[in-house]
């Protein structure tokens, strides 16, 4: 539908005009859900045919048109830029202020949650419209108090911290007071299960937070029972006879889903565990936006959530669970209480081990690793005991043994022909899950070597085996990629003292390099013989400059170097040069070192690898202070080559301020030693787009 969107668009904006107001109504709707399922084509291309005709429809003798035009631009405002809606922002709120004054409640509330979105797009710009529909939002909440109303309050409580979002805290400061007092009378008038404004208190103080920061702390008491109470409650179940009416004891309107199973109906009550949920998730939120001043509550949010681990009733649950622990952690790192945050990690710690021991969800796994990669980091160096590591490894091994043995599976079906289309579009997306959790165990792994450093060694040789093995896998790059990069990580966090296990990977690291088809798995092998040369000390010097160093000056010579597949390959290898030239230069005969530095040189520039630009351009700032005539002694060609790769550098990247100073001196330095023909010449050579960014960066 996409070719001929233009057209249904123009179809169905006609029918805006239709006399008949249930097809005015269908037509909002299409608009809406187009705007969701074309994104963001629909806001981009066909604003000006849409926008004015839901804004039309805003002000329809109907009110179920009006509220489903306001619900339509709900979806337009969500997937729409910033300037996309700018233009429209005067009519949009003047149309959604008199809906407020609708005597029909649904169309108010609509109003109020499009209200929310268009702040929400808008953010400091909404600041002009502030003053017209905050004092409005909250009236409502001071004397709408009518329980048939509770929905609208709760709408308003939405709307309100959204406004306070967008608008900023200096424009919100004066209602600031105001809102805290209604929202916590609110909170303390919430007695009913069923209450509706009990999640949109919840929300709304996760975004007074996210605004206030640590003043919100005096708040927390009011805030936190309830959330608390949310996240630790248990699910409720029914069992029921298989001729039992479910429905009339647990109607499905208060959340209860049932199924059939062992001649019996078994039901939950779903809607207890997304409730169950939402508060996982905001005491995340408050841990993260508060820091240090949540940690009053970091111990018993932990309590509850790192069982949540096996909650297996829901698996959001789970992963927020997951997700939330080292962002609680934090909390107690950001208090300076090292021997609380120790003693409660190593009971999460333990946790995390053993879900990974046994954990058959391959998504779950991913987050999994995820998390504990996080809390590592968090917990610090030395974090784990022995048997900690010990088991964590061997919760590794498992897991990689068991989509070793899953790939290996699949290349067999691949290779006997086994699979229709079917079959292999499922065994696509199986690869793709089993690729984030692989990815998440190495990360995880980095980070238990970057906390352990040389006392992992020992430990390491339990991973040994199935490296081996992933090293074998001719036919899967992956495979191989994945011990490479592990390998990357033992050298950088052990140094010398991974030279024991080197063996196992050189020949497999300079087989990586010399291979064209996967340039991912030749840009772990480029960046960790640059780890080898930083981090390795002389253990790795021979087979750094014997082996490796040819086999990347032959790949950087190759034809297809610079193509976009391979760009983040071979800047690693330009990068590699660098950190080999720094830490081996002087083992080379002199004219071999010349030669590197001059290849080196030639490769310049690098930009699309931010992690490796710094160190390269820092080099090239060395080598000029040191012996500039070693790159542009040898004519104007050189001096014109130097000034275009600052340029490109300065242009495109993100550099720490003194190096991009350093940068623009040595720039300037270089041109002022061209006549003014040469100049001009040279800067008509820098694409327009480059000297617009040096000009928006104000360095030239």
């Amino acid at each position: 539908m996409r070719g001929e969107l233009g057209q249904i668009v123009g179809l169905v904006t006609d029918k805006f005009n239709d006399p008949n107001p249930r097809v005015r109504y269908a037509a909002c709707n299409c608009i809406g859900q187009m705007s969701t399922d074309f994104a963001p084509a629909m806001q981009e291309k066909y604003a000006s045919e849409t926008v004015p005709r839901l804004l039309a429809a805003m002000g329809d003798s109907h009110a179920r048109v009006q509220a489903h035009a306001a619900a339509a631009m709900v979806n337009f405002a969500e997937e729409a830029s910033k300037t996309t809606l700018e233009p429209y922002l005067d009519a949009l709120l003047e149309r959604l202020l008199a809906m407020l004054r609708s005597d029909r409640r649904f169309v108010q509330e609509q109003a109020i949650t499009t209200i929310a979105t268009v702040a929400e797009n808008a953010q400091s710009r909404f600041t002009a419209y502030y003053g017209a529909i905050m004092p409005m939002l909250l009236n409502v909440l001071e004397q709408v108090t009518d329980a048939d109303y509770r929905m609208l309050r709760g709408k308003a409580m939405e709307c309100a911290t959204f406004v306070a979002l967008a608008v900023g805290r200096e424009v919100f400061e004066p209602d600031s007071a105001r809102l805290v007092k209604l929202l916590t009378a609110a909170q303390q008038a919430v007695t009913d299960a069923d209450d509706p404004q009990a999640s949109y208190l919840q929300q709304a103080w996760a975004r007074l937070c996210r605004l206030l920061g640590r003043d919100f702390e005096p708040l927390l008491p009011v805030v936190m029972p309830p959330l608390l109470t949310a996240a630790a409650q248990q699910p409720d179940f029914a069992v029921l006879a298989a001729d039992e009416d479910a429905e009339a004891q647990y109607a499905a309107e208060d959340g209860w889903e049932f199924t059939q199973l062992g001649g019996q109906q078994v039901g939950i009550r779903t809607s207890a565990l997304e409730d169950k949920l939402e508060a996982v998730e905001l005491l995340a939120s408050y841990a993260g936006d508060l820091g240090s001043g949540f940690v009053s509550y970091a111990a018993q949010t932990l309590e509850i959530m790192v069982p949540l681990f096996r909650f297996y009733y829901h698996e959001g649950v789970r992963q927020a669970a997951a997700t939330a622990v080292p962002v609680v952690l934090a909390s107690l790192r950001d208090s300076g209480d090292t021997a609380t945050l120790r003693t409660a990690w190593v009971a999460v710690c333990d946790k995390y081990i053993s879900v990974m021991d046994d954990e058959d969800d391959d998504a779950f796994a991913t987050q999994l690793f995820a998390g504990f990669a996080e809390a590592v980091g968090v917990a610090g160096a030395s974090c784990m005991s022995e048997t900690q590591l010990v088991a964590f490894t061997d919760a590794c091994v498992q897991l990689m043994t068991r989509y070793l043995q899953r790939m290996q599976e699949r290349a067999a079906a691949r290779a006997a022909q086994e699979l229709d289309e079917d079959d292999e579009e499922q065994l696509l997306e199986d690869e793709l899950i089993e690729g984030q959790a692989v990815d998440e165990v190495a990360k995880a792994l980095h980070a238990v070597l970057r906390a352990h450093g040389a006392a992992y060694v020992p430990v390491f040789e339990r991973l040994l085996p199935l490296a081996r093995q992933y090293l074998q896998q001719e036919h899967d790059p992956a495979a191989r990629q994945w011990a490479i990069c592990v390998f990357d990580d033992l050298v950088e966090f052990t140094g010398p003292a991974s030279a024991p296990h080197a063996a196992e990977f050189l020949a497999a690291i300079s087989a990586a390099l010399r291979q064209t088809e996967a340039p991912d798995l030749r840009q772990a092998a480029a960046y960790g013989v640059g780890v080898m040369a930083t981090k390795g000390g002389d253990a790795y010097a021979d087979f750094v400059l014997s082996t490796a160093l040819p086999t990347m000056l032959d790949m950087l010579a190759r034809s297809d170097a610079r193509d976009t597949e391979n760009i983040f390959a071979t800047e690693n290898i330009v990068a590699t040069l660098a950190k080999i030239l720094r830490a081996y230069g002087g083992r080379m005969p002199g004219d071999m070192h010349g030669r590197v530095l001059q290849t080196w040189f030639a490769a310049l520039p690098v930009s699309n690898d931010e992690e490796e630009v710094p160190g390269v351009y820092e080099f090239l700032l060395q080598v000029m202070s040191e012996r500039p005539e070693a790159l542009v002694g040898g004519g104007a060609g050189a001096a014109t080559h130097l000034v275009k790769v600052v340029a490109e550098a300065l242009a495109l990247c993100t550099l720490p301020e003194e190096l991009a100073a350093a940068l623009v001196t040595l720039m300037q330095r270089t041109m002022a030693g061209l006549d003014d023909a040469a100049k001009r010449a040279l800067w008509d050579e820098i694409p327009r787009a480059q000297q617009q960014a040096l000009a928006a960066k104000g360095l030239i």
